[in-house]
């Protein structure tokens, strides 16, 4: 009887597990737009398009989303895929990106369990490029800035804001000033010349050196040369067409140091933890880390070379600031994230004088 018993249960088990999901196929190729030839290695991604927990969501493992690259023959395939609906990206050198800011919303495709598409064809346009030189405030070739291109974005409701577009990122200069962004869509363009971040990846025992008087350092310069975003020339780029010669001078400006500590929940210092100043996003396009800063054996951190301006100050962990109001120089206010597991946000607002006298509380640190 109590082998009968255990069958049935079993098969009451059996019966009640779900079906597995049969997963689909899908394959295409790459080709470009003009002449439809098939490119080689280009990189394709697949994105699952998020709309809820029901019927047709795309479910994927953790991580980046599937990518392949393309056979001598511009083909690619995906197998073992879950259900649901997608997107596609692709990029290859000399071409600009299947998706960029302004082309639109995305082609989607829906695939059903079981399925197998072979018929999938994604265009890409030969890439424009934008190159020139930049020179410092002196007039010598400026080596090691970040140029980068942006393009306007509108939204809804709100005026248009500039991103950074192109599959490469912004471009550092070489020794001579010289710059060359690739692979950019037909459009208008302005282009932005910053200095490299000021980053210190391994902690350090002191502040940084504070050099004796006014300190300088250079601003985000729009070609033809304003630290003004409203007063950049737009450059306008045909398909496949290089511009050259966009040369411009970058500004300079007064500097200061952004510095603080960093504690626990108890009050005592957390060493090597990383603090991040990032450009605020309302005042100006992303164009990279205004600097960053590993904290020392008793907490402190200091960045320096830090033009006027609003910032997003966070670091790599959880933290919730102690304290707000003025400081010295200009003001901080804190934001909450609301969850634990998510990094914190606090704004920094530098002005004429160095920002100092700065918490940071690490909350869930384990000792």
């Amino acid at each position: 009887m109590f082998g009968l018993t255990s069958v049935l249960a079993v098969a009451v088990v059996l019966a009640q597990a779900p079906a597995p999901t049969q997963a689909a196929r899908i394959a295409g190729r790459v080709v470009a737009a003009d002449s439809g030839a098939p490119l080689s290695d280009a990189r394709v991604t697949l994105a699952p398009v998020v709309r809820g927990r029901g019927a047709g969501t795309a479910v994927l493992p953790p991580g980046p989303p599937p990518q392949a690259i393309t056979d001598q023959n511009g083909r690619f395939v995906f197998e073992g895929v879950a259900p649901g609906t997608y997107t596609f990206d692709a990029q290859r050198s000399g071409y600009a990106p299947l998706r960029t800011i302004g082309s639109g919303p995305p082609q989607t495709i829906q695939l059903a369990p079981g399925q197998s598409i072979d018929s999938v064809e994604l265009r890409l346009q030969r890439g424009s490029v934008i190159a020139g030189r930049v020179f410092g405030p002196s007039g010598e070739p400026l080596p090691d800035v970040r140029v980068v291109a942006m393009r306007r974005m509108q939204t809804a409701g709100a005026p248009g804001r500039f991103l950074p577009t192109g599959g490469q990122g912004p471009q550092q200069t070489n020794d001579l000033g010289e710059f060359r962004i690739a692979g950019l869509p037909p459009g208008e363009y302005i282009v932005a010349a910053a200095h490299g971040p000021n980053l210190a990846l391994a902690a350090s025992g002191a502040e940084s050196p504070r050099q004796q008087g006014p300190r300088t350092t250079i601003a985000t310069t729009y070609y033809p040369g304003t630290v003004d975003q409203n007063g950049a020339s737009p450059i306008v780029v045909g398909a496949g067409v290089e511009v050259g010669n966009i040369t411009f001078m970058v500004q300079s400006v007064l500097a200061y140091h952004v510095s603080g500590v960093v504690v626990d929940e108890n009050g005592a210092a957390v060493a090597g933890a990383m603090v991040m100043l990032s450009g605020d996003p309302r005042s100006g396009p992303p164009i990279g880390p205004a600097g960053s800063a590993r904290t020392a054996a008793d907490g402190s951190f200091s960045i320096g070379e830090v033009p006027p301006g609003s910032y997003r100050l966070n670091a790599s962990a959880p933290v919730v600031w102690s304290s707000s109001g003025s400081t010295a120089g200009g003001f901080v206010t804190s934001t909450s994230a609301g969850r634990p597991t998510l990094p914190q946000q606090t704004e920094v607002v530098v002005t004429d004088a160095d920002v100092s006298g700065l918490q940071v509380v690490v909350r869930g640190l384990r000792r």
